[in-house]
């Protein structure tokens, strides 16, 4: 018999909710990380606040619900208000820290999604999306996709020799950059983690940085 949601459980939902919106927060600066969102929406709870709930809203939010319905919908859920603010009050240590990334699973999918600029993002796992949680999964993905690229139009531009010597050029460098991905610190990281680079031979190196849809290659020497 499925087991009943616990309040944590379902406090989950509208905390993720609060927590997309935290870019697009209009307090003033009280909330502008996800524990200090979490705990003005606690103390909301307490104080029995509406308005003060209201205002943690992304404008975005605010827009799609006029004050006077979230009010009304705050009055009728009396009981989910309480179990909410016994769950806030209740909640261990060790998951009080903000969660930068992990995994959900989805039915037979499993998505990746990490917090990416102040916004979380699905980084994996979505049909037909390329693997970029990581550099050097965006860099094998990379090689994956020019691998299997059609490139008649462009060797029908050049000498039957020179495609030969860029198929050669290509696969040695492909192989050599492969070799170093599964070498630990081959992958120089910026000090905010938002640049990677791989340095595969004097002179030459993959550069990647950081956006809402995973790592992009932006430089290869």
């Amino acid at each position: 018999m499925p087991r009943k949601p616990s309040a944590l459980h379902r406090l989950i939902p509208g905390l993720l909710a609060l927590a997309f919106a935290v870019p697009g927060c209009r307090s003033a600066g009280s909330a502008r990380s996800p524990e200090a969102l979490r705990d003005a929406y606690a103390q909301a709870l307490r104080r029995d606040d509406p308005d003060a709930a209201y205002a943690l809203l992304s404008p975005e939010l605010q827009a799609a619900t006029p004050r006077a319905a979230f009010r009304a919908r705050w009055q009728a859920q009396t009981a989910e208000r309480a179990a909410a603010q016994a769950a806030l009050a209740a909640l261990p240590p060790a998951q009080r820290a903000a969660i930068a990334g992990g995994q959900t699973t989805h039915g037979a999918l499993v998505l990746t999604w990490a917090e990416v600029a102040g916004h979380y993002q699905i980084v994996a796992g979505l049909p037909g999306l390329p693997d970029s949680s990581t550099p050097a999964q965006a860099i094998r993905a990379f090689l994956a996709a020019v691998r299997g690229a059609d490139l008649r139009d462009l060797e029908a531009l050049v000498s039957d020799e020179l495609a030969a010597r860029l198929r050669d050029d290509w696969g040695r460098r492909a192989a050599l950059i492969e070799a170093l991905l599964d070498q630990p610190g081959a992958i120089e990281y910026s000090s905010d983690m938002q640049r990677a680079v791989l340095r595969y031979e004097p002179g030459r190196a993959l550069t990647l940085e950081q956006s809402p849809a995973g790592w992009r290659l932006t430089a290869l020497q």
